[in-house]
């Protein structure tokens, strides 16, 4: 997967459109079913794909134990099983 990070400023504006002050803004590359997936749960939400992406990835972080035993710089580096 490829990926450009970008740092970008967005007002803060309440419901489903709420952004960071500060947000980095990410290009990433999906499958095509995945990105139709995301399509139709977009529209049943009357929500975005970004906004579902942004949820999604809220969910996992909130899931996921952070490494504490790892510098910062290692942490960046780790990728899962499967990734380049």
């Amino acid at each position: 997967m490829r990926y450009r990070v970008k740092s970008c400023n967005w007002a803060v504006v309440g419901g489903m459109n709420e952004r960071p002050r500060k947000a980095t803004r990410l290009t990433v590359s999906l499958e095509e079913q995945d990105y139709r997936t995301l399509n139709e749960i977009a529209l049943a939400r009357d929500a975005s794909v970004s906004w579902v992406i942004r949820q999604a990835i809220r969910q996992f972080i909130e899931g996921t134990p952070r490494p504490t035993d790892q510098p910062p710089s290692v942490m960046q580096a780790s990728k899962p099983d499967g990734e380049r």
